[in-house]
């Protein structure tokens, strides 16, 4: 039986210091090594997991790396979170594009992935907390870099996991600090919650 490849892509939140892990795989820290852990031992023996996340990248930048990071891989399922710093750059007038240029790149992965892998494409949503306050600041621009998200996803018939209603839930269990260390990126626990949310939709084709 042909091993079945998963892809994951995006920026740091998929990167989490996949180079500086010392194990073969070179998963990282984050929630694609989670994701790892949870499959069964039959899952584990038929799957391969590569992790293709680069820290700091915007989706103008992983068009760049998409025929090494993508489509030369040939997965079976392709996971892509993108968007915390295509709208830093955008908010801090830095040269960047606003949401509906954010979507123009993210059409151009999904249409490539389409036409030239048969992969089952499972899009993520960016997300961000009002800690530090600043960030309050920036959620309706985010908003503008979420939309084009949801409407690709229905165009291109992806899965879509909408990270951002995920962790707006989580704020009324946990304190913000038991979720992201910085406002954009992870604890161990906010990881944990995009592997569960991951797990559900590649084993059973939706989140409930």
């Amino acid at each position: 039986m042909k091993e079945k490849r998963i892809v994951f892509t995006g920026d740091s939140i998929t990167d989490c210091e996949r180079l500086w892990d010392e194990g073969q795989e070179k998963l990282g820290f984050g929630y694609v090594r989670m994701i790892r852990e949870q499959l069964s031992e039959a899952e584990a023996g038929a799957v391969r997991i590569i992790n293709r996340g680069h820290n700091g990248y915007t989706a103008f930048q992983m068009r760049q790396r998409w025929e090494e990071d993508c489509i030369s891989l040939q997965p079976d399922t392709l996971t892509i979170l993108v968007g915390v710093n295509d709208l830093s750059i955008h908010l801090c007038g830095a040269g960047g594009y606003d949401g509906e240029g954010f979507g123009r790149h993210v059409e151009w992965l999904l249409r490539k992935a389409r036409e030239k892998t048969g992969a089952r494409i499972i899009l993520m949503e960016p997300f961000l907390f009002p800690r530090p306050a600043e960030y309050r600041t920036w959620m309706p621009a985010l908003g503008t870099f979420r939309e084009p998200l949801r409407r690709l996803s229905e165009q291109y018939g992806t899965a879509f996991i909408p990270l951002w209603d995920v962790f707006q839930a989580a704020q009324g269990q946990y304190p913000v600090e038991a979720l992201t260390t910085d406002g954009i990126h992870l604890t161990a626990l906010g990881h944990e919650m995009i592997a569960d949310e991951w797990m559900k939709v590649w084993r059973f084709g939706k989140r409930e």
